[in-house]
């Protein structure tokens, strides 16, 4: 029986579980059963095509969709039909850095978003690997933040950052990377099963590999070696578990129990901690890799994640501003 890592190194106050019975209970929801049992049917393949699957292609019901610039850097935004959005979040997908463009597949996650938190919603269409290695996607991301808040009219008080998977390294790197420039930080940080170590170190990769039934080490690999093309993989641009999160805003991780970079989540939670960031941690019983993402199957699990995403969003906080440091 694998060990629940939360029962032995549990920071206090870092550590929140979701409500009872949103992640299904002791049992998964039958939904999201069955379509574990579909991720398992699949042709087992290890090379960047792998992650493409399934683009996620459907009507957005409730929102506007516009394409969009930031800074020259092209995004999809989605805001409610009704009403004037009362914040921004800025999403950067998952993907493993080679997948994702046009972010076709992440749209029912950023349109639910948009929806339960009243935000305009920008999803980033970074640049990918193989084709743009790194740090094509991290200048991308930090090029589109950097525009929406000096010249975009994103206010910080009410802006959001998130990110899922690849998404959550970029999310805490770009924030990282603001706040070492000077830049108005935002109030909110969330990550949805961050990949935030290329080293691949973490071992949940081997204790976990039979409870996921989506990510592979080999399909990891693949990914890493487009990605970094021969780069340092400790880079804390590539690696957050690496980063100085000094000064950070609050930061909301979600990850799955099912999942072999659960050790991501729970290493950059401790990276976060250590440095003074106030960090809601929520270990999902029933979690698969990015599950909010698959919305689009009405997984109840999926829908119960965007609900705490959302209530973490509206809830107030200070704005954050870098400090100064010494020239």
């Amino acid at each position: 029986m694998l060990t629940n890592p939360e029962n032995r190194s549990q920071p206090a106050d870092s550590c929140e579980s979701p409500p009872a019975g949103a992640d299904g209970g002791d049992s998964p929801s039958q939904l999201l059963g069955a379509f574990v049992d579909y991720l398992r049917a699949r042709p087992t393949r290890v090379d960047s095509e792998s992650t493409r699957f399934d683009d996620g292609s459907s009507e957005l019901e409730g929102v506007i969709r516009g394409i969009n610039e930031l800074g020259g850097i092209p995004a999809i935004t989605l805001q409610p039909q009704v009403g004037r959005p009362d914040r921004t979040v800025l999403y950067f997908h998952g993907g493993g850095y080679v997948s994702g463009s046009p972010p076709e597949r992440y749209l029912p996650l950023a349109a639910a978003v948009a929806l339960a938190a009243n935000a305009r919603v920008h999803v980033v269409d970074y640049r990918l690997a193989p084709e743009t290695p790194f740090p094509g996607a991290f200048d991308d991301c930090l090029h589109a933040y950097h525009w929406l808040v000096a010249h975009g009219g994103a206010d910080p008080q009410t802006l959001a950052v998130l990110g899922d998977s690849a998404g959550g390294n970029l999310a805490v790197a770009v924030t990282a990377a603001a706040r070492d420039q000077g830049l108005a930080l935002p109030a909110r940080i969330a990550l949805i099963s961050p990949l935030a170590d290329l080293t691949l170190s973490g071992a949940s990769i081997e204790e976990r590999k039979h409870l996921d039934p989506l990510v592979t080490r080999e399909m990891l690999e693949s990914t890493v070696t487009d990605y970094l093309a021969g780069s340092d993989p400790r880079d804390p641009r590539c690696s957050a578990i690496f980063a100085d999160m000094h000064g950070f805003p609050p930061m909301l991780i979600q990850v799955g129990e099912n999942e072999i970079l659960y050790d991501d989540a729970t290493r950059i939670r401790t990276a976060a901690t250590t440095a003074g960031v106030d960090v809601a941690f929520e270990s999902w019983r029933h979690g698969i890799h990015v599950w909010p993402v698959f919305i689009s199957a009405g997984l109840p699990e999926s829908a119960a994640a965007i609900e705490r995403l959302a209530t973490f969003f509206k809830t107030k906080a200070v704005t954050h501003t870098a400090p100064e440091t010494s020239q």
